[in-house]
């Protein structure tokens, strides 16, 4: 197919689009700061939120929410952009009480990977919450309240329930003590060094320690982590904190015991943030193994054992 052929189907789907739903979006809503309302979705790496200009045709809580009902599963805005639920994972019914409102999803739900179900549960909670008459967003799946990671319901969430690591730069620091863990010097054990930090006051505290991290020690031990790597994105939820590295972390490994990078990263945050849990992810994949036995698809606690308590 002819690349101008492609360009007029593409815009007559997306005319298609508008006249469905009764809405409008503006590509320049990426940028654009003055806009009253967003829809959300997923950048083409799938670690980030991006935005778009939304017009409603009519501002009333019922025909927004059906809007962005419509939208959830779209693909077509943005070459390269990902819909925020996957194929097959839909809402299935919703409703409003007291500022609150409460959407139940389908079974498939259950079938995201940790990191993309905090980065979708997160946009539909940005996109819901700009509703009229909306404070909050509840989530059920299949009918029964929507657990976290410890079984627990998640409850209601709204718009500061997520903290997000951009934001221009005003100049403005925070100061932090962090424990940062390193390997020992035989590559046996993790040794621990305390160091204050000042960062801005837009970029996390979790982001700030596996930074510091891939920075390596300034004291005794040696690095845990590939000089190469990359953080992709960090993002914490329900005390989980989910870590995203680039590819490069699997492709330099170090000469350590094969569990000291991974919970290098899991004491280190623990430690320091108030978090009890963190997964690792390889460019937004879980379903990958560091070394021989270490999976990315689960919860890491810290691990007391690996510490060198005679440091």
């Amino acid at each position: 197919m002819s690349m101008e052929k492609r360009t007029c189907l593409v815009l007559m789907a997306f005319m298609v689009l508008a006249a469905v739903t009764g809405c409008s979006f503006s590509e320049e809503g990426r940028e654009a700061a003055d806009a009253d309302h967003y829809f959300y979705h997923i950048d083409a790496t799938g670690t980030e939120l991006v935005k778009v200009a939304y017009m409603p045709y009519e501002e009333t809580t019922e025909v927004m929410i059906q809007d962005f009902m419509k939208l959830l599963n779209d693909k077509e805005h943005g070459e390269d952009d990902i819909s925020l639920l996957p194929e097959g994972v839909e809402i299935v019914t919703h409703s409003v009480h007291e500022s609150v409102l409460n959407l139940d999803f389908s079974k498939e739900y259950l079938e995201m990977d940790a990191a993309r179900e905090v980065l979708a549960r997160a946009g539909v909670v940005k996109t819901f919450a700009q509703l009229p008459d909306i404070e909050y967003v509840k989530f059920q799946v299949d009918g029964k309240p929507f657990l976290d990671s410890n079984k627990k319901p998640i409850g209601i969430m709204n718009e500061e329930s997520f903290v997000e690591n951009s934001g221009e730069n005003l100049n403005s620091y925070l100061t932090a003590d962090v424990s940062l863990y390193f390997a020992s010097e035989n590559g046996e054990k993790l040794v621990r060094e305390e160091r204050k930090v000042y960062f801005d006051k837009n970029v996390t505290l979790e982001n700030v320690v596996v930074q510091q991290l891939l920075k390596g020690p300034r004291e005794t031990g040696k690095p845990t982590l590939p000089s190469s790597a990359k953080l992709v994105s960090v993002t914490t939820m329900d005390k989980v904190c989910y870590v995203n590295f680039s590819r490069s972390f699997l492709e330099e490994p170090l000469p350590l015991r094969e569990e000291l990078p991974i919970y290098s990263v899991v004491d280190s945050l623990i430690d320091t943030c108030r978090v009890e849990k963190v997964q690792l992810s390889i460019d937004g994949v879980t379903d990958v193994t560091y070394g021989e036995q270490m999976r990315l698809d689960q919860f890491y606690e810290k691990n007391e054992e690996l510490i060198d308590k005679t440091k």
